[in-house]
């Protein structure tokens, strides 16, 4: 904490934007409090499958004009991933499970131009290559015999969400980091034109800075206006299940859908993308459509044994992009909304949140204007 006994910086929640947040300003000399109303990593970001893939992502429908930047900040990020992977393990003895499997899209009969399309809006100088179905079964022995063409994707990589959480947690609190659980934040508090805290309870907490990290809860935290920006919890169901040998290396989408194999033969399958507000239930529905996915990717993951299933909320925007930079108020800052890739995207928009704290400059090809939660006015 500062020499006042306040810290630099409130960071209202602790997924992985805000403990990715904490250990960046951390280690940049901010003192941080991080504000979760639940655990630290209890909610989206424990719950995913923890893939690294912008190119494969490029592929989800966003703006034709918006994909090149998306892959240059997609592919920083993962890049940093990497780099924080292997500091992790030398400074805290923790392996995230970060590694470089490669990816593969997949196209059956009618979508080998869809295919095309993303492997052409990839550019040169992305790595990729595309391969008629026999050659991707060669490489993906358990792929469907109905697939007919593929994109391989080497650059592609995953880890392990829960330890990445855990890790981040662990690393931002050994660099002095404060964290309080069961903390709801009733109002952000300001006074004239900039942020000055905020109040928990009938406690209020001041700070020069708030970073707003709440994810699919970001639109409920009081005293932050969002408007047409406001984000939106999109539920996600997924499915482990295993087999032996792993039915893939690398991480395989298609179908609607992605299958992520990890080395000792675990297997995650998903993902639904359902607007019911905050229900978290999982659904025969949700299960059904997963289950059709999977199996079409890999028929014999029909024989894997269910092992377990649950669902959480990704934060959704209204263009689908993330909401990274100022909120309103000054020194108020936002890094939520970043719907499918909150994994992927978290060092970068760490970075990108140490620059705006600490005013220093970031660099100019990075796409601020796509992410800065002002473009809706």
């Amino acid at each position: 904490m500062a020499a006042n006994g306040k810290p630099d910086v409130l960071i209202i929640g602790g997924g992985v934007m805000g403990c990715s947040t904490a250990l960046r300003l951390q280690r940049a000399g901010m003192s941080t409090l991080v504000l979760e109303r639940s655990v630290p990593g209890a909610e989206a970001s424990s719950a995913a499958a923890g893939m690294l893939a912008p190119g494969a992502e490029a592929g989800h429908p966003v703006a034709e004009d918006h994909v090149d930047a998306l892959l240059r900040l997609g592919s920083w990020s993962r890049d940093l991933h990497e780099t924080q992977a292997a500091w992790i393990r030398e400074e805290h003895g923790v392996d995230i499970g970060f590694r470089r499997t490669g990816a593969m899209v997949v196209a059956f009969a009618g979508e080998e131009a869809k295919l095309a399309e993303h492997a052409a809006s990839l550019g040169a100088s992305y790595p990729h290559e595309l391969l008629a179905g026999d050659p991707a079964r060669e490489r993906e022995p358990s792929l469907s015999s109905e697939v007919v063409r593929a994109l391989d994707l080497p650059a592609e990589a995953q880890l392990e969400p829960v330890l990445l959480l855990r890790a981040l947690a662990l690393a931002a609190e050994r660099a002095g980091a404060v964290f309080r659980s069961g903390a709801y934040v009733h109002e952000i508090l300001t006074g004239g034109d900039r942020v000055r805290g905020v109040r928990v309870g009938p406690e209020v907490l001041e700070a020069p800075h708030v970073v707003v990290a709440a994810g699919s809860w970001t639109s409920l935290v009081p005293g932050l206006e969002l408007a047409a920006a406001g984000i939106h919890p999109v539920r996600g169901q997924i499915l482990a299940t295993e087999t032996r040998p792993p039915v893939f290396r690398r991480l395989i989408f298609g179908a609607g859908g992605y299958v992520a194999t990890r080395p000792d033969g675990r297997v995650l399958t998903g993902s639904t993308e359902e607007r019911v507000g905050y229900r978290r239930e999982v659904t025969l529905g949700g299960i059904r459509s997963i289950v059709d996915v999977a199996t079409r990717l890999a028929p014999r993951l029909a024989q894997a044994p269910l092992r377990d299933q649950w669902s959480s909320f990704r934060p959704g925007t209204a263009d689908g992009l993330p909401l990274v930079g100022a909120a309103g108020p000054e020194n108020l800052w936002l890094a939520s909304g970043h719907f499918r890739n909150g994994i992927l995207l978290a060092p970068a928009t760490a970075e990108l949140v140490a620059h705006h704290v600490l005013g220093s400059a970031i660099p100019e090809d990075l796409p601020l204007a796509l992410v800065d939660p002002r473009r809706f006015g």
